[in-house]
């Protein structure tokens, strides 16, 4: 569900587009460890909203910096967002590999993702760094790693992402978030000795995106026994799946994720960061917000729109640490997106949603 699709439909998203320009949504496993604790409750903070900016692949440094000006000054000004995700790969060799590498042609290298850093930092930014990763060099994955070796896993998963740790240190980025819904080994009691080894290379906020999941299902959002990563601030995903129509009000899907999100008891999502939103553009696209490949439905930019209203809505209501839209994607140029519509850049309504959240967070 992290990864950034892309669907060629030019007819779907010039339709998109042209709908866009004139719509306005309508109306316009948890605590520490194995271990669910809810202790009193603690008051609610201040969401930072932000969005994820996502390098596909590694890129020159000059190319790092062209594009970094113009997508971060996007996010910054058209978006008026005052933080950023930036996310990259790493490789999983296979399903059950117990390695993970840093591939030259697929992870960016330090110096890019430092001149990223920088170039945010000089929009006011603030900046977190997200791991997810690629298997076998594919970041259009549909299944979840299972190392026969966990151990030997985050051992090399430490070292890979050792000069990243030192880079988040020194550049004094707010959080590192280490992995990203990897559900078979969100619930190893070993990811402990890993973010002890961690947090002595990077002194701010370690976290692991786990898998949202939903009832039913299962993850972060669906079983009462899910653990948590052994992490102050937790991260995660968040798709709900929610029965209504196209045409359903903002007060009605601010309602279902209000509910979805209070699946997890106040004190715990005081301190948690939802690393990813996301949906199609599409009819219907509420009921699986997640299906990215190849999504059917009529365009309808006040889906999106929408969906980003509401889960602001309840993110505020229940008083999460932050929320990132999914996302902008590094090569992409935001003046002129590539037909698809997962991306909001492609979407007027939807752009202005999520500056209505971040002005509604910055007033809170």
């Amino acid at each position: 569900m992290r990864k950034l699709r892309y669907v060629a439909a030019a007819a779907t998203a010039a339709a998109l587009l042209l709908a866009g320009t004139a719509a306005t949504a309508t109306t316009a496993t948890r605590t520490t460890g194995t271990t669910r604790t809810t202790g009193p409750t603690a008051a609610k903070p201040a969401v930072t909203v932000g969005v994820n900016l996502y390098l596909t692949q590694n890129y020159t440094l000059a190319q790092a910096q062209t594009y970094g000006q113009r997508d971060l000054k996007y996010i910054a000004k058209t978006l008026d967002l005052h933080a950023v995700a930036i996310c990259w790969d790493y490789n999983v060799p296979g399903l059950h590999a117990n390695t993970v590498t840093a591939p030259t042609t697929l992870t960016p290298s330090i110096s890019v993702v430092e001149a990223l850093t920088n170039i945010a930092k000089s929009y006011g930014l603030k900046v977190e760094y997200r791991a997810v990763f690629a298997i076998d060099r594919s970041n259009d994955r549909t299944q979840s790693i299972a190392p026969t070796n966990m151990k030997n896993w985050l051992a090399s998963l430490l070292k890979t992402e050792t000069p990243a740790l030192k880079l988040a240190q020194s550049e004094h980025v707010t959080a590192f978030v280490a992995g990203t819904e990897m559900a078979s080994i969100d619930g190893s009691p070993l990811w402990k000795q890993f973010f002890t080894s961690a947090a002595k290379l990077y002194k701010g906020s370690l976290s692991y995106a786990t898998w949202g999941g939903r009832p039913g299902v299962g993850g972060f959002f669906g079983s009462k026994t899910w653990p948590n990563p052994p992490t102050s601030l937790i991260g995660v995903t968040a798709y709900p799946s929610v029965k209504l129509p196209p045409t359903a009000s903002v007060a009605s899907l601010t309602k279902a994720w209000v509910t979805f999100l209070k699946f997890q008891p106040a004190a715990v999502l005081h301190r948690t960061s939802i690393d990813e939103v996301g949906i199609p553009a599409l009819d219907g696209a509420y009921a699986d917000p997640w299906q990215w490949v190849n999504p059917k439905g009529t365009p309808n930019p006040a889906i999106q729109a929408n969906w980003f209203d509401a889960a602001c809505r309840a993110a505020g209501t229940v008083g999460v640490s932050a929320l990132y839209f999914w996302a902008v994607n590094l090569i992409d140029d935001p003046a002129n997106p590539f037909p698809s519509p997962v991306k909001f850049e492609n979407n007027k309504a939807a752009e202005a949603a999520i500056r209505t959240c971040a002005s509604q967070a910055a007033a809170a």
